[in-house]
């Protein structure tokens, strides 16, 4: 039995205003970034995540992933260890800047140097998250107390820096 004209019409109208709507509804789920995210170490080495925001609120969790490395077309994706997704809750009370330790993380006593992670903080409702920090296990081998790991822009595109805690909790105060 064949398809009247007319419906064959809205369908083919109402397929790609199903899939608008779909796509706005999940653009729209996506966290508003209203601060930034780094990574620090201790005076014993220890890595800490370094929040700062400008919300009315601190984050309520850090979040801490493995990245999987993006191999070139046809090249052989690198075997890696994989590192479950860990999260460390911030104090109700904190005030940016924020440290919270990273309990357990760098994986094991002996870890490929160029295993790459990502942290980043996040809230229990979406409301908010902070703008996330990927790196490599040697980069946070080479930070020193005082200063801060921080995703930056210039015209090259995203650059790792360090920054001393007060640029951070400046670049906080201005993700807003």
């Amino acid at each position: 039995m064949a398809t009247p004209r007319g419906t064959r019409t809205r369908r083919a109208v109402a397929t790609p205003a199903a899939a608008l709507i779909v796509l706005t509804g999940l653009t729209a789920c996506t966290p508003e970034v209203k601060g930034v995210t780094g990574l620090t170490v201790d005076a014993r080495g220890r890595p800490h995540a370094v929040l700062a925001w400008c919300a009315d609120r601190p984050p309520d969790l850090v979040v801490l992933t493995s990245v999987a490395e993006s191999a070139s077309p046809g090249a052989p994706t690198p075997e890696r260890p994989s590192w479950p997704r860990r999260k460390y809750d911030v104090p109700r009370e904190a005030a940016t800047p924020a440290l919270v330790p990273l309990e357990g993380f760098p994986p094991g006593p002996v870890v490929d140097a160029q295993a790459a992670f990502q942290v980043s903080g996040a809230t229990h409702d979406n409301s908010f998250r902070t703008e996330d920090v990927d790196f490599r296990i040697a980069e946070l081998a080479e930070l020193r107390p005082g200063s801060v790991l921080v995703v930056d822009f210039d015209d090259s595109g995203e650059v790792l820096r360090t920054v001393t805690l007060d640029e951070f909790t400046e670049m906080g105060e201005k993700a807003c």
